[in-house]
């Protein structure tokens, strides 16, 4: 018998609740008590999660080296254009679409600053994208114009804009989760930056307040929990590692669809087969106050990596490579629990033609029709790889940026003798040796120390320089791809022992928190490196050239040299802290000379003899020799 509590509520609501829900409440024979309206009935749910990350502006596809039927194969891999008839074959009425952040990389992102990028996940039609640090790269208010554009959910639970930042008038737009409907279940997409990397890596104001990854993890799986809700997956921007930190520090999350450290994930006899291998070499540090220490222990490289939270419970960690080259698609069955209970998947890679193999002479150059059709053959029957024509709807999307592009790009700048390459941390040499590092971030610097004749010294972070100088024709598309971002040449005042004190922080820097960019490379310095060296002992034995005489000395502690570097390192981002104490203790010392840090580059082949760049000079190169 139904009470008259029971009779009298639901007369009161008869007028805003449909017949259904009526029928619903009134089917529960002997319930006394009033029901919980906003509380999900739970159930079982299957869903499928397409997860892209880490693109950095990678819009188009790029030519890529594959191993197809055991032939080294050139093809054109990914593109959004291709990534969009994957996602569009994948998506169904369960699936869920979230990209894990990360833009800034290409001349899209040089030129047009992110407004391609956004226009393009406008037409996928995201559920969810989770912001990284180099959303940050054009300043809060680059972001904020950004967020403008977008029409999907923008996801982040550790950061809040103060009234005096720009993204202040898009606070709204930035959700710390959403909540997504199937079957009738409601699933959470929550959103979480790495802190320390997007302060120290990016443009970001100190208008913008973060908050902790772990304890802001924890405070919205409450509030969430609390609604009821009991399917969570979090979409981060944390890196593999922190990502598994997390999953076994916080109970209630079932999935982490990550983002940040490019990690190429899935089981290794597939990836063979197509000529690839698991990555996950390039973590960031933990967060504050923890450590990596068990991770190795974990089944690493899996896709999907699946870890025990506190509670016992699976948690499956998930990423997708980067430069747009895949997609990732996981099921999940979730329990009524809310139990993650299967998750399996794997990453898919669009490829397309033109289709290359070497010929005689070990060039690659397009293979006959009978060849493409028994390549296409091959590689559909591949459990990674898929045939894919580009998705036209993206292309007219990206063609007039594209044009743009291409119309002022193609200018030839000059002429490059010998490849430079960009490793970032150099390996062991000893001096007189050929040396290693990055012979690119060198020759920027030289460019830099040429901006201004004031300039004695040109210090330059190695992820600042974001491709190798190959040999041959070098362009201004070239010369903006190696320096893509939106960087001044700033001059600062400083003494020689505040010089070397900056090289260790960065250095130190650069070894032990995964942020291997911030290593400096420099000009009109020399010094050694001791890779195993402590903190303020990496960088030793500095060495200064005059800049008249050319000759090299011993640098001077109390002397004050004027050093170029790029407005990100000027303001300390990458642990170049001096220069930001520096330029804090007396402001009259330091000049933003508001020229594009890509300019000196351009300026400096123009004034090269015949526009020729030579085989890079050893006896002025900024390493003496590297130890580990």
């Amino acid at each position: 018998m139904y009470s008259k509590k029971w009779i009298k509520l639901l007369l009161h609501f008869a007028l805003v609740i449909s017949l259904s829900a009526l029928l619903y409440s009134c089917g529960n024979d002997d319930n006394d008590e009033e029901p919980q309206d906003n509380a999900p009935k739970n159930s079982a749910v299957s869903v499928k999660l397409i997860h892209t990350n880490d693109h950095h502006s990678y819009l188009d596809s790029s030519a890529y080296d594959l191993t197809i039927d055991g032939v080294a194969t050139r093809v054109q891999m990914g593109g959004f254009a291709r990534l969009a008839e994957v996602i569009q074959e994948e998506r169904t009425s369960n699936s869920i679409v979230v990209n894990s952040g990360e833009l800034n990389g290409t001349l899209y992102f040089s030129m047009f600053k992110g407004e391609p990028d956004f226009k393009v996940f406008n037409e996928l039609a995201l559920d969810g994208y989770t912001l990284g640090n180099h959303e940050f790269d054009e300043g809060d208010e680059g972001l904020a114009k950004l967020i403008e554009i977008a029409n999907f959910p923008i996801l982040s639970s550790n950061i809040t804009p103060k009234p005096e930042s720009p993204l202040y008038r898009v606070k709204d737009k930035i959700k710390p989760y959403v909540i997504k409907e199937i079957d009738g279940q409601k699933i959470a997409l929550l959103g979480i930056l790495k802190v320390e990397k997007t302060k120290n890596s990016s443009m970001v104001s100190d208008n913008v307040e973060f908050t902790d990854e772990i304890d802001t993890a924890k405070k919205y799986v409450a509030e969430l929990t609390a609604q009821g809700i009991n399917k969570i997956i979090l979409v981060s921007h944390l890196g593999y590692y922190n990502d598994l930190l997390l999953a076994k520090n916080v109970s209630g999350i079932d999935v982490i669809v990550g983002g940040d450290t490019h990690d190429l994930l899935g089981n290794p006899s597939q990836l063979a087969e197509v000529g690839l291998k698991q990555t996950y070499d390039n973590q960031t540090g933990p967060f504050e106050g923890y450590t990596h220490d068990g991770i190795k222990e974990e089944d690493l490289g899996s896709y999907p990596t699946t870890v025990s939270a506190p509670d016992g419970n699976p948690v499956h960690v998930v990423t997708a490579w980067c430069y747009a080259r895949a997609v990732g698609i996981l099921n999940v069955d979730f329990s009524a629990d809310g139990i993650a209970q299967m998750a399996k998947g794997k990453l898919v890679i669009p490829v397309g033609g033109p289709y290359q193999q070497k010929d005689g002479s070990g060039t690659f150059v397009d293979v006959s029709e009978t060849v493409k059709t028994a390549l296409i053959t091959a590689i559909n029957k591949t459990s990674l790889l898929r045939t894919k024509e580009v998705n036209t709807t993206i292309e007219n999307i990206l063609k007039p940026y594209r044009d743009q592009i291409t119309a002022a790009m193609s200018q030839v700048v000059g002429t490059v003798t010998t490849t430079l390459g960009y490793d970032r941390i150099p390996s062991a040499f000893t001096a007189g040796s050929t040396p290693t590092g990055s012979y690119a971030a060198q020759i920027v610097t030289d460019a830099f120390k040429q901006t201004n004749p004031a300039i004695d010294i040109a210090i330059q972070n190695a992820g600042g320089v974001r491709t190798t100088i190959n040999q041959g024709t070098i362009t201004m598309g070239d010369i903006i791809a190696v320096l893509p971002f939106s960087n001044t040449v700033a001059m600062i005042n400083m003494k020689g022992s505040d010089i070397v004190q900056v090289l260790n922080e960065a250095a130190y820097y650069s070894l032990h928190s995964g942020s291997s960019g911030a290593f400096p490379y420099a000009s009109g310095l020399r010094y050694d490196v001791n890779l195993s060296g402590a903190e303020g002992s990496v960088i030793t034995n500095v060495e200064v050239q005059d800049r008249t005489a050319g000759t090299w000395s011993t640098i001077a502690a109390n002397t004050v040299y004027t050093v170029a570097t790029n407005s990100f390192t000027a303001q300390g981002k990458d642990n170049y802290l001096s220069f930001k104490r520096v330029r804090d203790a007396d402001p009259s010392v330091y000049e933003d000379t508001s020229i594009l840090y890509y300019i000196p580059l351009v300026q400096y082949f123009e004034n090269l003899p015949g526009k020729i760049l030579p085989a890079l000079d050893t006896s002025t190169y900024c390493l003496k020799s590297v130890t580990n």
